[in-house]
């Protein structure tokens, strides 16, 4: 390409758990001078990142192959509407390596804007980008993404037979001080573990961190406070109280840790 495009009023959100990809995404879209570009190292992150309209983005470019949220899950997610801070006719770049076909097959059927087979070059991706900023992107019912099945790992939009989420564990590598050990104790004394049950079906499982918790949100996890003590069940109805004091636990645990959230199925 002779001359490179300016996006000097465009803003990118380059997904990828690989920090050299990032880097040289990064490099790229700044040769474009890019308006503004955010990072994120997987499906989730991403998910969570945009939360208002000045992190709202022009064009995602999002790798396939990442933990625990992949390309195609996040693309999913967007097109199904996840995050309603995200349009679902958001453009969306898929990065994928050579030979995965399959990978290619799914993300067309989502509505995938365009593909880059990884080693990226930066010709094809500035040609990419310029087709998608230009076309508008039609896009179906939610119905019908949801009902896209992922070739791997199982998607996190699945039902109760998908595989399930770890459990979160508060406890880290030092024992706790015994100010939080009495927060727990009191905790467990005051919400029973029976308040969830283990035998429930839930839909549209997605992480959340803890202190974007909301009253009336389902656990798609159990909450362990020790190893193999469970705070909370999967399938408890998370009380005002339950997530100001989980905020407050986990301010002293384990502040990034995020929560799996979900919908019981009727």
């Amino acid at each position: 390409m002779d001359k490179l495009p300016d996006y000097s009023t465009k803003r990118f959100l380059i997904v990828d758990d690989e920090v050299f990809m990032i880097g040289l995404i990064d490099r790229m879209l700044k040769q474009c001078n890019a308006g503004m570009i955010m990072k994120a190292n997987d499906g989730g992150t991403a998910l969570r990142s945009i939360k208002d309209n000045f992190t709202q983005v022009d064009c995602i470019i999002s790798d396939f192959n990442m933990k625990p949220i992949n390309g195609l899950q996040f693309l999913q997610g967007v097109r199904v509407g996840i995050n309603p801070k995200i349009p679902r006719d958001q453009p969306f770049i898929m990065l994928t390596g050579h030979g995965e076909t399959e990978v290619v097959k799914t993300a067309i059927a989502l509505d995938v804007s365009g593909y880059v087979v990884k080693p990226v070059a930066p010709d094809k991706l500035v040609q990419t980008i310029e087709k998608v900023l230009r076309r508008p992107q039609e896009i179906k019912d939610v119905d019908y993404y949801r009902g896209i099945k992922l070739p791997q790992p199982v998607s996190f939009l699945g039902d109760d037979h998908a595989a399930k989420p770890k459990a979160w564990a508060l406890l880290g590598a030092k024992p706790f001080r015994s100010e939080v050990k009495a927060k727990i104790d009191q905790f467990k004394r005051d919400h029973a573990t029976q308040d969830g049950v283990t035998e429930v079906k839930i839909k549209n499982r997605r992480e959340c961190a803890v202190n974007e918790l909301v009253e009336g949100q389902i656990l798609a996890q159990d909450i362990e406070a020790e190893e193999g003590v469970i705070l909370l069940r999967r399938g408890t109805y998370l009380s005002k109280d339950m997530i100001a004091r989980l905020r407050e636990i986990a301010a002293e645990t384990n502040p990034g840790q995020n929560v799996w959230i979900g919908e019981l199925v009727s």
